[in-house]
C-alpha cells in the first residue's frame, strides 16, 4: 500500500517542550526586574539628569582632544607665520646685499673701464710720441695734441698727408720763436690758458701772434671768450636808448670789450668815431647798417673778433668808396673786409 504525505512527516520531538504559561510568566518577570534595575531602561524621575558616566566621560575625552588640535593648530599657524616672517627678512637682506654687491661691482667696473681707457690712451701717446725744436728750443708732445685743431698747421704738418723729413735727433724743426709755444701747447692739450695769461695785454698780444701763426682758430676766439655777455634784447634796448636811431643822423657807438656776438645793428647809420675795440662781434650783422664817410676818422675794430660777421659790400650806398675800418688786431674770416 502506498504511503500518504503526512506518512513521511517526522512526528514532533519532546526533547524541546513548548514554555508552559507559568514559564512564560516567570521569563517575563525576570526581564521586567532587569529592566527595573537598568538606568538606561529605568525611567527619568522629574528634575533628574539622567547619569550616562561612560558618555560622559567620552564627551569630555573627545573635547579635551579637540582642545589639543586647536592648540597645536594655533602653534602651527604661530610657527608658520614666524618662518614665513623669517624667509621674508632673509630674501628682503639677500635682495639688499645682492644690490649692494651688484653696485659694487658697477664702480669697479666703470674704474676698470676708465683704467683701462686711461693706459690706452698713454700707450698711444707713448707710440705717437713726438719731438719738435721749435727756434731751438727742444718739446715733446703727441701727435693727438698736435691734431688738435684740425685746421691748425701743426694738424696738417703731422697728418700724414705730407712728407716731413725729421732731422738726425728724430726732432722736427720749425723756424718759430719759442718763447710762448708752452701756452700753445697747453692749450692744444687743456684748450683753456691759464687766468694770469689771460689778464696780461702784452702776453695775449704775443700769444695771438702765435695763433695767427699755426691758425689755431680756438686759441685766437680764447681772447674774447671771457667778455660779459649780452644777449639780443638788452642789447638792442640799450643802443635803442643810449643811441636811438635816427634816419638823418649818424650815431657815435661806443660798445669796447663787450661780448656783441650774433646781434644786428640794422638801419644804424655808424658814425666813423664809433668803436667797437677789443669786442667779440662773431656773426655779428652789420649788412644792413649805413656806414657814414669821414675823411679823419674809420670805426674802430681794432682787436675784436670778426669771424662770421656780415658787413655791405664795398662800393654799395651803405658802404661807400673811400670808407675804411681799423682792423689792426683784429680776427676775421674775411679777406675782403680789409679792402
Amino acid at each position: 500500500m502506498t504511503a500518504s504525505f503526512f506518512d513521511t512527516l517526522v512526528p514532533i520531538s519532546n526533547d524541546h517542550p513548548l514554555p508552559s504559561q507559568d514559564s512564560t510568566a516567570s521569563s517575563a518577570s525576570v526581564v521586567f526586574e532587569s529592566a527595573a534595575t537598568d538606568p538606561l531602561c529605568s525611567p527619568k524621575r522629574e528634575g533628574e539628569r539622567p547619569k550616562l558616566p561612560v558618555y560622559e566621560d567620552l564627551h569630555q575625552h573627545i573635547s579635551t582632544q579637540l582642545q589639543k588640535l586647536r592648540d597645536l593648530e594655533d602653534r602651527f599657524d604661530k610657527m608658520s607665520g614666524d618662518f614665513h616672517k623669517k624667509v621674508e627678512d632673509a630674501y628682503l637682506r639677500l635682495s639688499d646685499e645682492l644690490t649692494g654687491w651688484q653696485d659694487s661691482l658697477e664702480i669697479e667696473k666703470l674704474k676698470y673701464e676708465k683704467e683701462k681707457e686711461l693706459m690706452r690712451e698713454v700707450r698711444k701717446i707713448q707710440d705717437e710720441k713726438v719731438k719738435l725744436n721749435v727756434g731751438g728750443q727742444h718739446f715733446e708732445t703727441s701727435l693727438t695734441t698736435l691734431r688738435r685743431d684740425p685746421n691748425s698747421m701743426l694738424s696738417i704738418m703731422f697728418s700724414g698727408h705730407r712728407t716731413i723729413t725729421p732731422d738726425a735727433d728724430g726732432s722736427y724743426f720749425i723756424d718759430r720763436d719759442s718763447t710762448y709755444f708752452r701756452l700753445v701747447l697747453n692749450y692744444l692739450r687743456d684748450l683753456r690758458i691759464p687766468p694770469n695769461v689771460r689778464n696780461d695785454p702784452k702776453i695775449m698780444d704775443e700769444l695771438m701772434q702765435e695763433a695767427r701763426f699755426y691758425k689755431i682758430s680756438g686759441l685766437l676766439k680764447l681772447r674774447w671768450v671771457y667778455l660779459s655777455t649780452l644777449t639780443q634784447d638788452p642789447v638792442a634796448d640799450q643802443l635803442h636808448k643810449l643811441y636811438p636811431p635816427q634816419k638823418d643822423h649818424a650815431v657815435i657807438l661806443h660798445l669796447q670789450t663787450t661780448d656783441l656776438s650774433s646781434l644786428s645793428f640794422a638801419n644804424y647809420r655808424i658814425d666813423p668815431r664809433s668803436s667797437f675795440n677789443g669786442s667779440n662781434l662773431e656773426g655779428a650783422h652789420f649788412e644792413d647798417a649805413w656806414f657814414v664817410f669821414d675823411f679823419e676818422h674809420k670805426v674802430d675794430f681794432g682787436n675784436t673778433y670778426l669771424v662770421g660777421a656780415r658787413f655791405p659790400h664795398a662800393g654799395t650806398p651803405q658802404r661807400s668808396p673811400g670808407i675804411q675800418f681799423n682792423l689792426e688786431g683784429a680776427v676775421t674770416d674775411d679777406p675782403l673786409l680789409e679792402s
